[in-house]
């Protein structure tokens, strides 16, 4: 992009300053200096852990409700696809809001997933008595492994989504991204900024807004030239990584210092749900929606990631096109995330070997493509 020229003005100067203006090289401003970004060693004797998730993905999108029963009201917050971790504090809030609406003070939360755990806290700190019920609590759920970028994406099928659903996501991204700010850096939360690649063999003719709007993301990048591994196309911004080891167990810990309360119990029908004791439900059960509620739009789409060990110096991320499908690296202080798999309709929880292959290998040749240095940060 065409950068303004910076002048130095000199005022107010003497004649013999002047003169040694004159009789000296002006100094000039060096060129910046090329930055070599750190090589990713992807290599099977660094993987630490390969981990699978199943993404609650609807293709109209999440859903975002208040459904009576009876003498019950429950809220629905699920369906989120990949990016449940990074709009749960846009529609957590939202959900609160409706329980609110109720009147009512005893609120039950299905899921201790990070739909659950936000709901908890929100609802908590704004006085409700709050019970969590979940079958498999922190650190055992799906949101503990997820990749966590906060780049809420691929959560709906465009040719499915209404008009309605797609000004409401693009709200609650936007509200979503508001409530991760007061985390960044902030010790102990594993939440800070990141500058992030996302890099396409083709030029995007017309251009997408990011997410929720171009100004969540600063210093917002577009080239065609020197770009990440030597790509034609290159979206280069900062963004926020979260890191779910960390974020997870804060937002437990928060959510009990608030008074929330946590049991563990699955539940196998409707009817034992609605027979708790709380008038308001806040369901946030993701996959499980499909069995207790009979949302036969819910399908897993299946995540494989794999964990390398750390890499300090390497303080960016990248997402790309690779053989088979895309790839995307995250680093974090436990270590460096490879992923990028999308097996729509797949609810294998086994590890793919043929999957793991493709990860590694091919995170291992970007890493060795030619455009590795670059002009810019």
């Amino acid at each position: 992009m065409p950068e303004l020229a910076r002048r130095s003005v000199l005022l107010g100067l003497g004649a013999s300053a002047l003169t040694a203006c004159v009789s000296q090289p002006a100094a000039m401003a060096p060129p910046p200096a090329a930055r070599t970004f750190p090589k990713v060693l992807s290599q099977r004797d660094r993987i630490t852990r390969t981990v699978v998730g199943l993404r609650p993905f609807r293709p109209q999108g999440f859903r975002l409700e208040a459904e009576r029963f009876g003498d019950k009201t429950v809220i629905h917050n699920y369906g989120h696809g990949g990016c449940g971790v990074t709009l749960s504090w846009g529609t957590c809030q939202r959900a609160a809001v409706m329980a609110g609406e109720t009147g009512r003070q005893d609120v039950a939360i299905l899921g201790g997933g990070v739909m659950g755990l936000t709901s908890a806290l929100i609802l908590a700190r704004r006085g409700h008595d709050v019970t969590v019920y979940a079958d498999v609590m922190h650190p055992n759920t799906t949101s503990n492994i997820a990749g966590a970028l906060w780049l809420p994406s691929s959560l709906f099928d465009r040719d499915v989504a209404s008009e309605e659903f797609l000004r409401l996501n693009w709200q609650v991204t936007r509200e979503a991204h508001r409530g991760f700010l007061p985390y960044v850096n902030r010790p102990g939360y594993g939440v800070s900024w990141v500058r992030h690649s996302e890099v396409s063999p083709r030029v995007r003719e017309p251009r997408w807004a990011l997410p929720g709007g171009d100004d969540l993301y600063p210093d917002l990048d577009v080239r065609t030239t020197e770009t990440r591994f030597g790509f034609a196309y290159e979206e280069r911004y900062n963004t926020l990584m979260i890191d779910p080891d960390y974020y997870l167990d804060m937002l437990m810990k928060d959510g009990q210092l608030a008074g929330a309360r946590f049991v563990a119990r699955r539940f196998e029908s409707l009817e034992e749900v609605l027979a708790l004791p709380q008038p308001v439900i806040v369901n946030c059960t993701g996959l499980g929606a499909a069995k207790l509620f009979g949302d036969e739009t819910l399908m897993p789409i299946r995540g494989q990631l794999s964990h390398l060990l750390p890499q300090p110096e390497v303080d960016y991320s990248y997402t790309a096109s690779g053989q088979g499908g895309v790839l995307y690296m995250f680093p974090r202080k436990t270590g460096l995330v490879l992923g990028g798999s999308h097996g729509r309709g797949d609810a294998s929880m086994d590890i793919s070997e043929a999957e793991l292959t493709r990860m590694v290998d091919g995170h291992a040749a970007l890493a060795e493509r030619a455009s590795f240095v670059t002009f810019a940060g």
